[in-house]
């Protein structure tokens, strides 16, 4: 097996059926896409960014992937077929430049807390107890209080019964309580009006409880939350609630060190500057590739806050001195 970096043209790729696979002993490389098919030999494109051949007698090692139509699986495809195209044409797809390795990450992460996410430390200052003091930088209060301030049987009648202000409130003390979201981006929205309010608390209580797609439902967030604010919002302000509700499938995003953890999980994703739903799937897959990798390694979270915490805390910029 060979591996090549984005800048050798594949010409027969347009011929090739579209169907993602992962490698069963490498699942690090993430999703595939084959790109040609020539001399025994298979060549796919990996979302880490690397093209790799594949020789025959090894095909089995590619495993199809089965949910193609899910939104994840839809924004992974058209962002390698975006590449393919771009090596097509004889162009240098644009890559997310890695500033280290994984593993120079996992050895900041375990020098910190030896025992990974279990370590008391660990657990003191991200974690939080049931019984110790309520920091913001603590998650388990933060998901509780999101929990009971949006939990449907409460929420619900809220807005039924026309006391969306009172559900605003709620959600803004949440948000207040944690520092996913800071505090100036709080106070802007505690300027709303009543009827602001009440969209604010609709758009919200739909992205973590809606039954429509998890695009409809972010954009239709990000829709409100610009025309309220006056402007398209942060990602930490579009994100903090969906995980705090959501912990184990969805994630915060804090852009300047979730880019720079794309470029050794998923180079070749698109990550807007802004929100948009379609970056938000491309920046959830990053935070899968990364709680992958952790467990792989023996260092297993126990939700996707503690994959943000351990992406920040080896990846912003204080944490890149000693990288």
């Amino acid at each position: 097996m060979a591996t090549q970096t984005l800048k050798v043209p594949l010409p027969d790729a347009e011929s090739l059926p579209d169907q993602l696979c992962r490698h069963s002993l490498r699942p690090e490389w993430g999703l595939a896409l084959l790109a040609r098919e020539r001399n025994g030999r298979r060549t796919y494109l990996f979302e880490d960014g690397k093209v790799r051949k594949i020789r025959k007698g090894y095909y089995e090692l590619l495993d199809p992937v089965e949910d193609t139509d899910s939104e994840p699986t839809r924004a992974v495809r058209a962002n390698l077929q975006a590449a393919l195209r771009e090596l097509n044409q004889g162009k240098e797809q644009k890559t997310h430049k890695a500033v280290c390795t994984f593993e120079q990450q996992l050895s900041l992460f375990t020098k910190l807390y030896p025992k990974g996410f279990a370590d008391p430390k660990w657990i003191h200052d991200k974690r939080g107890t049931p019984t110790g003091a309520a920091l913001k930088r603590h998650r388990l209060p933060s998901m509780e209080a999101a929990r009971e301030a949006l939990d449907p049987s409460r929420a619900a009648p809220l807005i039924e019964e026309g006391r969306q202000v009172e559900l605003t409130e709620s959600i803004l003390a949440v948000l207040a309580g944690t520092n996913l979201v800071p505090h100036s981006h709080v106070k802007n929205l505690r300027r709303l009006d009543a009827e602001e309010s009440a969209e604010y608390a609709g758009a919200a209580f739909q992205l973590v409880h809606g039954d429509n797609p998890l695009t409809e439902r972010f954009e239709l967030h990000l829709e409100t939350l610009t025309r309220l604010l006056g402007g398209r919002p942060s990602w930490r302000i579009a994100t903090a609630l969906i995980t705090l509700t959501h912990p184990q499938t969805e994630v915060a995003v804090r852009r300047s060190a979730f880019i720079r953890q794309a470029g050794s999980i998923a180079p070749t994703g698109t990550y807007t500057r802004k929100p948009r739903a379609s970056s938000y799937l491309a920046f959830r897959r990053v935070a899968a590739g990364v709680r992958d990798r952790l467990e792989a390694a023996g260092h297993e979270p126990a939700d996707l806050l503690d994959v943000h915490d351990f992406i920040w805390t080896t990846l912003r910029k204080s944490a890149l001195d000693n990288l």
